[in-house]
């Protein structure tokens, strides 16, 4: 990973644990001085798909950027939100604009499932154009990069948000929770097993060239490790939360050495309570609205069934965090404005004020 990697572990391995070492680790990012924030060009659907190209402007981003804390470089490779949609057969559509715009986007009026009538589409052919352009960038990051950066696993958007593509929008799904609810949970066994083909596969691969794990959270684990999610679910109550959803993520959990739960948004915390309740997870990351103090208790709740979080916070508010949370089970992530400002932070923190 870096030079103090053997430190770096540690506090991730406690963290997971839910407890602390000498002090709350913190993840600290800033663009490097004499370079503004590098910003991701999209370019054509070919640029996109071209594993030379990516990786370069991957690395430059990296080279730019300063880590600090527990921080650490990686990438990862990722075809949009919907890239396990097009796994399985959907259409993905590429942007050809800037970073503002999403990657790309599955065609959602070309339904892979049109019904319940056959299910056996929701599996993933071994030629699938998509599944083999992840394992070739997989692959060719890793000879690249040659152990200087951590590759991730790539962003695994299975479950009911895949099902919500597949069948063309949320709103079909939604009547289908209703209409048709056995199939539904029919449907959501096999995108288990789609969704472990493809972290397994990709875990065979990553872990002949490096220790340990990384996705697009950012969070480092010495085993298998993943953020769990579903935000189709901001839609429906926790009882059909619980009713069609609760299996297969215990599956993804209990296969996983580590997960971390993305609860996304305030119409997600509903299912708080439920996600608390399950004994192998170790942490969540609470991706609220604005308004640190306003969500602390929310933090607390979650510190008090002993899972671990992560704060997200501006370089002003670190004080805030640590007077008004619990220290075991705490990662503090920020983005300073410069380099300097990161290094003063992480030198008043008594951190080591660079990871190279």
């Amino acid at each position: 990973m870096n030079r103090d990697c053997e430190k770096i572990k540690k506090y991730y391995e406690a963290w997971w644990n839910c407890e602390i070492l000498d002090r709350v680790p913190l993840y600290v990012t800033a663009p490097r001085e004499g370079h503004q924030p590098e910003e991701m060009i999209v370019g054509s659907p070919e640029d996109r798909l071209n594993k030379e190209k990516v990786i370069e402007q991957a690395e430059k981003t990296i080279q730019n950027t300063f880590y600090g804390g527990v921080a650490f470089p990686y990438y990862w490779p990722n075809f949009g939100p919907d890239g396990f949609s097009a796994y399985l057969g959907a259409t993905l559509n590429f942007s050809s604009l800037g970073s503002s715009a999403p990657v790309s986007w599955a065609d959602w009026h070309r339904p892979v499932l049109k019904d319940y009538s056959d299910l056996s589409v929701l599996q993933i052919k071994e030629d699938n154009f998509y599944w083999q352009k992840t394992k070739e960038f997989t692959r060719y990051a890793l000879k690249h990069f040659q152990g200087n950066y951590l590759v991730g696993i790539t962003d695994i958007h299975a479950s009911m948000d895949s099902l919500a593509v597949l069948r063309g929008g949320a709103e079909n799904l939604c009547m289908d929770l209703i209409d048709n609810p056995g199939r539904v949970k029919e449907a959501m066994r096999l995108l288990w097993k789609a969704w472990h083909k493809v972290y397994e596969e990709s875990y065979q691969i990553i872990a002949k060239k490096q220790e340990g794990t990384c996705s697009w959270m950012g969070l480092w684990s010495p085993c298998k490790m993943y953020p769990v999610q579903n935000d189709f679910t901001c839609l429906i109550s926790p009882s059909m939360y619980e009713k069609f959803f609760l299996e297969e993520l215990v599956n993804e959990i209990n296969y996983l050495d580590h997960s971390i739960y993305h609860l996304d948004g305030v119409d997600a915390l509903k299912h708080l309570d439920l996600l608390l309740e399950i004994p192998n997870l170790n942490a969540i990351q609470w991706a609220p609205a604005a308004g640190l103090e306003r969500w602390i208790p929310v933090y607390k709740k979650i510190q008090a069934k002993k899972k671990a979080i992560i704060v997200y916070c501006r370089p002003d508010e670190v004080n805030f965090v640590l007077d008004n949370l619990d220290s075991r089970g705490l990662l503090i992530v920020l983005r300073c404005s410069s380099e300097k400002e990161a290094q003063d932070l992480l030198f008043e923190k008594k951190w080591s004020t660079e990871i190279k």
